[in-house]
């Protein structure tokens, strides 16, 4: 029998964001956890004031039109239906819990104004018990931002084993915690194999995934351009934008099929980049001016995938080359899945 099967283990991440990256980092992280025998629930931190938020950041903004309202009512549905599949507990039923993960996604990011911080992501008001953070980021904040909160810096260097996933929040670790390893791993969705879960969506002719809260006008006029060119539609998944040829409220596994039957990816965003390359798939960034997606990529040597605006406008093709991705990524892999099992052994 797993040593582990009976073990209560809690994860602390943002488990109820309306974003697809955010949801299947939550789901990858359950589903490793699961596998080595953990009794896996997330803690709900979303007080009314983050409720109140997460629905600011979904309708709000001057760019809202009657039919992207409905298109985010109809996204809201799909993600109230699939948070059936995490086990989401209250801050008051949080002391049966005898392990703790934090992480993964922006939980130390004090600088989001799509969420409240929650003293929780950083190992405060949790149950006496061993915690681990795994891939947590600190976005665009930085050393000094932290330092405006002591308690959470303080929470940071109380964990029991610590890991980042990008350089920043390396840089935040390390201030906290000048006496302990940490360690840099991977995103949980590059541990977790979603083809069992993806479910099926039907688009009948080749087309760009685009997946972006919003390119500038010059981009959204070249990709305009290439998709013709190329006789593609173009797709917009998860967020709505008047220039798609069609907008998708899809649900987090139907987002999945769509990335995998896109012709290619057109993205800003990390998550969109992390599932471009789960599935291989030709794909641009315009992320570059993201710290957290230009790291991403040139650890994984894919440098060349993050473009400039006029990079479609010179006739260039959206191609992506792989070859040298599993010498890469694979060792990083197992360095991840080697960090969460010396979490393990410090269970057992």
């Amino acid at each position: 029998m797993n040593k582990l099967s009976s073990t209560p283990c809690l994860i602390v991440t943002l488990c109820k964001s309306l974003n697809y990256g955010a949801y299947l980092q939550a789901f990858a992280l359950q589903e490793i956890l699961t596998a080595y025998g953990y009794q896996v629930s997330f803690l709900d931190v979303y007080d009314k004031e983050n409720n109140i938020k997460r629905y600011q950041h979904l309708f709000g903004g001057i760019k809202n039109t009657p039919k992207s309202y409905i298109f985010n009512i109809r996204k809201l549905l799909a993600f109230k239906k699939y948070e059936k599949k995490l086990t989401i507990v209250s801050r008051g039923k949080s002391s049966r819990f005898k392990v703790v993960f934090i992480g993964s996604d922006e939980v130390w990011s004090v600088t989001n104004g799509s969420f409240n911080s929650a003293p929780e992501f950083f190992g405060i008001n949790l149950p006496k018990s061993l915690k681990f953070s795994y891939a947590p980021s600190v976005r665009s904040s930085n050393v000094e931002d932290l330092n405006n909160y002591p308690k959470y810096v303080q929470g940071i260097s109380e964990l029991s084993m610590i890991s980042v996933r990008d350089i920043e929040s390396l840089e935040v670790a390390k201030k906290a915690s000048i006496d302990k390893d940490i360690s840099m791993v991977l995103d949980p969705t590059f541990l977790h194999d979603f083809f069992k879960n993806e479910e099926k969506y039907d688009i009948s002719k080749p087309y760009i995934l685009v997946y972006t809260y919003g390119f500038e006008k010059n981009i959204v006029k070249e990709v305009k351009a290439y998709a013709r060119r190329n006789k593609l539609l173009i797709i917009s998944a998860g967020f709505y934008h008047s220039w798609a040829d069609k907008n998708i409220a899809c649900n987090p596994f139907e987002f999945l099929s769509i990335v995998r039957n896109a012709n290619s990816v057109i993205t800003d965003t990390f998550h969109g980049s992390i599932f471009a390359i789960k599935y291989r798939k030709n794909f641009i960034s315009y992320g570059g001016n993201k710290p957290k997606v230009k790291y991403l990529l040139e650890s994984l040597g894919l440098e060349k995938s993050l473009v400039e605006v006029g990079y479609l406008s010179n006739d260039n093709t959206i191609e992506t080359t792989y070859s040298n991705l599993e010498a890469i990524l694979n060792p990083k892999i197992n360095e991840s899945r080697n960090y969460l099992e010396q979490c393990n052994t410090m269970i057992l």
